[in-house]
């Protein structure tokens, strides 16, 4: 998943979403969607974290620049 970028991954957990909403996907699509999806999710919770930290490390420099 690491070739994936932020927005690349979001739609793909949207579409997981979406494709288990709908009444015709099985119990067995729809376990593996959500599996698909819960690994998306983390992905994207890993790459915000990632840009949180780097943004607060540019914070604390701003601050003692000034």
């Amino acid at each position: 998943m690491a070739d994936k970028t932020f927005t690349e991954s979001l739609k793909s957990l949207q579409d997981a979403a979406s494709e288990i909403s709908k009444q015709a996907t099985t119990l067995e699509d729809s376990l593996r969607l959500f599996d698909e999806g819960m690994k998306e999710a983390a992905y994207c919770k890993d790459i915000l974290d990632s840009a949180e930290q780097k943004i607060q490390i540019y914070e604390k420099e701003s601050f003692k620049n000034a």
